[in-house]
């Protein structure tokens, strides 16, 4: 049992009383489950993204007489399909002198880019090319990941974002609209955009659980660059193994509808219009088609898309793989190299550095960077976690207590779980008021708030403050809200801080 003691570091007079206590103090072990929902409960709740489709589970009409014509099915979808045109911001280099150009040959020095500020130009140079769909009145957009981040850049997409920039084709407008890129799983070849227009067509969803090999579906989307294309087929298998190098095994839809380099992230539909997939890959020996195309059930891509728009963790740093030799010599089986720590985050809190190498999370072995994002990418706001880290030759533990992402599906003003948790929080402890039974269980007349997190290395948990403490006193008050033990500190003569 903790002794009474005074707390050095907070600036009110406090006192520690262990689990079996009884007297009046500060802090007493938690006896009673909390009351308050786990991270991952909150987690598992409907996304905002999935709530603003269209979505029509009617089961497919198979003995419905063959149409001669599906060009009144196509009108009503086509609009709705958008070509994506991924590009960089390039510099224009000014003209160099004579002299200069010969002093720089003689002296071997390469010709320096230089800018010059646009004048009504455009610097914007394509890089990818693809196709998407309009899902959403709000504007949102579905494609794959690898048609707004192209892989052939050799660049992370730390490096990359600041100069990436993507214009969505709208059939019917003249000039294309600018499109932001809201998010990206890191766990299948999926993205979402958004861009900031009214009154957009938008595609109607099926259930792709329903669809059955030999189904009639078409591909829409720009092929080489050709837009408005459609090209007819059926569903050739319903695949769930690693049918293509460099895909992680996941449920596909094959199908020998043409699907060709442009046509990624463009709907596959039924003979309704509805889409029952993102069109996502080839197999390919000459890089056109060969009647074999996959791609993503749509059930999957509004999984994934729907998972990026509910509370997420993070831990605020950029990461980058490392050599295998060098995690051989280590005796790692791999690792994530750890390229920067971004200010005020989970990670700056727990004292990750740059230079770091996160070899496990948990009780698993972390073998790359992209590993440790999807691992991180599963995990709830507030969820407590354990980095095996590699620092200066030493193999250490660090635990982290993760924050929240930003939600850029929200809109703006709206409340997320971490708006919802500061409210509750004081020097990185989270805070909840015990129900009466509680307060009898620790011989409490009135007042007492439950520590049920406590961050690490914060203020709370270098004053030894720990999860399952209750706090039943500071100074002469007793607090009954976080805003209670907020102000009681405020008033202290040394003020706030812990």
């Amino acid at each position: 049992m903790k002794r009474p003691a005074l707390l050095p570091c907070l600036s009110a007079a406090a006192l520690v009383l262990g689990a079996a206590g009884s007297l009046p103090a500060l802090i007493a072990q938690e006896s009673a489950p909390s009351a308050v929902p786990a991270p991952a409960a909150a987690a598992a709740e409907t996304g905002v993204f999935r709530a603003s489709l269209n979505i029509d589970r009617t089961p497919l009409d198979r003995d419905a007489p063959m149409r001669r014509s599906y060009a009144g099915m196509l009108e009503k979808v086509q609009p709705a399909v958008v070509t994506v045109l991924t590009g960089v911001d390039t510099p224009q280099r000014t003209r160099m002198s004579r002299d200069e150009a010969l002093l720089r040959y003689y002296m071997g020095v390469p010709p320096e880019p230089r800018t010059n500020e646009p004048k009504g130009g455009d610097n914007w140079q394509q890089i990818g090319l693809g196709t998407g769909v309009i899902v959403s009145k709000s504007g949102y957009i579905l494609t794959n990941r690898h048609v707004v981040i192209p892989p052939d850049t050799g660049m992370a997409f730390a490096q990359l974002q600041p100069m990436l920039h993507i214009k969505i084709s709208v059939p019917g407008r003249e000039e294309p609209l600018r499109a932001e890129i809201v998010d990206f799983s890191a766990e299948s070849d999926v993205a979402v955009l958004k861009v900031d227009a009214k009154d957009l067509p938008t595609a109607v969803l099926s259930d792709s659980d329903q669809v059955k090999v030999g189904d009639v579906v078409f591909a829409l989307g720009a092929p080489f660059g050709i837009d408005k294309t459609v090209t007819m087929g059926i569903i050739s298998a319903r695949r769930n193994d690693e049918v293509l190098a460099g895909f992680e095994k996941q449920e596909l839809l094959q199908t020998d509808a043409s699907i060709n380099p442009g046509n990624s992230g463009g709907p596959l539909i039924d003979s309704e219009g509805r889409v029952v997939g993102i069109n996502t890959a080839i197999y390919s020996q000459n890089g056109g088609n060969l009647g074999i195309g996959f791609a993503i059930p749509i059930n999957k891509a509004i999984a994934a898309a729907d998972a990026l728009s509910k509370p997420r963790g993070l831990l605020g740093v950029e990461l980058a793989p490392i050599k295998r030799r060098a995690a051989a010599y280590y005796g790692l089986k791999g690792g994530a190299y750890v390229t920067g720590v971004r200010p005020g985050t989970a990670a700056e809190n727990a004292g990750l550095r740059e230079g770091d190498v996160i070899f496990r999370m948990d009780e698993k072995d972390v073998i790359d960077d992209e590993m440790l994002v999807r691992e991180l990418s599963s995990r709830a706001p507030g969820e407590s976690i354990a980095l095996g880290v590699l620092r200066d030759e030493v193999k250490t533990e660090v635990r982290v207590r993760l924050g929240e992402r930003a939600n850029r599906f929200l809109p703006e003003g709206a409340t997320t779980t971490k708006a919802v948790e500061a409210k509750n929080q004081l020097a990185g402890m989270t805070l909840r008021a015990l129900p009466e039974e509680e307060r009898e269980a620790h011989r409490l007349d009135t007042g007492g708030l439950m520590i049920t997190e406590v961050e690490p290395n914060s203020p709370a948990a270098n004053c030894g403050l720990e999860k399952g403490d209750v706090i039943v006193r500071i100074n002469d008050r007793e607090p009954t809200s976080t805003e209670d033990a907020g102000e009681a500190l405020s008033k202290s003569r040394n003020g706030a801080s812990m």
